[in-house]
């Protein structure tokens, strides 16, 4: 099991979507459409925050909820470049090898999701806390009175 995200192939490949698509976002025409740019911006942004939340939960099955949102977020970023495409933003040439990087990522992410299910670890080992000593009694607990019959 990976001790760090950076240690998962899957999360070099994230990284290197994210890199392409803040790479497009750069485009003069682009920016100048605001809610478009600002919507794959945060979809974008979404990708690695959704990997790095969930890779800080204590279960396999809540981390592949994370990643399962992270794989969402790469569709939208897909859709809307091909949006920003269709407006005249970016060329075809400019957004197939992003969109054929977008849909290996999305069948990596799928495939991770399957495994991590499958595995089944309910402890990642991500928040233990080492278990508290048991309380001890005090002296005065440990003496009860009797309780007089009436």
């Amino acid at each position: 099991m990976a001790n760090t995200l950076e240690e998962l192939p899957l999360y070099s490949k994230v990284l290197e979507f994210c890199d392409a698509v803040t790479a497009i976002l750069t485009r003069p025409a682009l920016r100048r459409d605001r809610h478009l740019w600002g919507q794959i911006d945060d979809a974008n942004d979404s990708i690695d925050s959704n990997m790095q939340e969930g890779f800080e939960q204590p279960t396999d099955a809540a981390f592949a909820h994370y990643v399962f949102v992270a794989k969402g977020s790469t569709a939208e970023v897909r859709t809307r470049l091909r949006r920003a495409q269709l407006k005249g933003h970016i060329t075809l040439e400019e957004l197939q090898p992003i969109e054929a990087q977008g849909e290996s990522l999305g069948k990596m992410m799928g495939g991770f999701i399957k495994y991590l299910l499958a595995s089944g670890f309910t402890d990642r080992g991500r928040h233990a806390v080492a278990p508290r000593p048991p309380k001890r009694a005090s002296p005065r607990h440990k003496q009860r009175r009797p309780i007089p019959d009436p």
